[in-house]
């Protein structure tokens, strides 16, 4: 990604929302970009039992509605003292997941939140953020919450293992990378990953762009996610950078993975791409 000018954030009645929005906005500051806000509407279902009515069920979506409506306050308020442009979507129901990934084709990146807890009112669904990154193929932000970090990109962690998602994230992380202060680059591997024949490695890949960055070289781990952690934690990292789905995603729904350990656990912002 050359350059970052469409920035779609995803907002919903979650506290995590104005986090994302606020970086959103000061990211779109910092790079000239226009933000899109897409408000995503979902209400609960709740389970039928003998005690169930009719009437249980309306009270049920007053209640969904009302905290919506809160919400969309909260963040529109937000919105009044921001210089930026924006514009104010909303998408609801089942189409949420659909309609973002539709949207996301369209954006250079995307804000999103950490996956929600079942029981988190106003969330979007399990299963959310990883749907609209395979589907939209566009690189996200995933921010967890509560959100109070003041830089992000200052000092960047890149998981780097030499494959095509990888490089994807890499690639996606330039406009980030240039204006870093400090990049420590982290692989774990028996040997070094560099292009099978002219050797050119990611330190010099880097390079070429203007980037400078250390290596941190470590042996194969079955911790890879806890060691990158440890790892952003050391370097005091605001940002970490990696690709999604390394394997197949049935194999990470299975058997959890790397990525999903980084979406649900990382205390800092992870950009992803797939």
């Amino acid at each position: 990604m050359s350059a970052i000018r469409s920035i779609l954030v995803h907002l919903d009645a979650a506290p995590g929302s104005v986090d994302r929005l606020t970086l959103a906005h000061a990211l779109a500051d910092r790079h000239g970009a226009h933000v899109t806000a897409l408000y995503g509407k979902v209400s609960r279902s709740p389970q039928a039992n003998y005690g169930y009515s009719a009437a249980a069920a309306l009270r049920a979506a007053e209640q969904d509605e009302a905290e919506h409506c809160a919400a969309r306050s909260r963040l529109r308020a937000a919105l009044e003292d921001r210089d930026t442009r924006c514009t104010w979507c909303e998408v609801a129901g089942d189409s949420l997941a659909h309609g973002f990934a539709a949207e996301a084709i369209y954006a250079d990146l995307l804000i999103l939140g950490r996956p929600a807890a079942p029981d988190e009112i106003g969330a979007a669904p399990a299963g959310f953020v990883e749907s609209v990154l395979l589907q939209s193929s566009t690189p996200g932000i995933v921010v967890p919450s509560p959100h109070r970090q003041e830089t992000l990109g200052e000092r960047v962690v890149v998981a780097w293992d030499g494959s095509s998602a990888a490089a994807r994230a890499l690639r996606s992380s330039l406009p980030f990378l240039r204006l870093a202060a400090r990049i420590q680059v982290a692989t774990w591997a028996r040997q070094k990953p560099a292009a099978p024949f002219s050797g050119l490695d990611v330190q010099t890949w880097l390079h070429r762009h203007g980037v400078t960055a250390g290596l941190h070289f470590r042996e194969p781990s079955s911790r890879v996610a806890a060691d990158l952690a440890t790892l952003a934690g050391e370097e005091q990292a605001d940002l970490v950078v990696m690709g999604c789905y390394g394997h197949s995603r049935l194999r990470e729904q299975v058997f959890g993975g790397i990525t999903r350990s980084m979406l649900t656990h990382l205390p800092v912002p992870v950009l992803m791409a797939h």
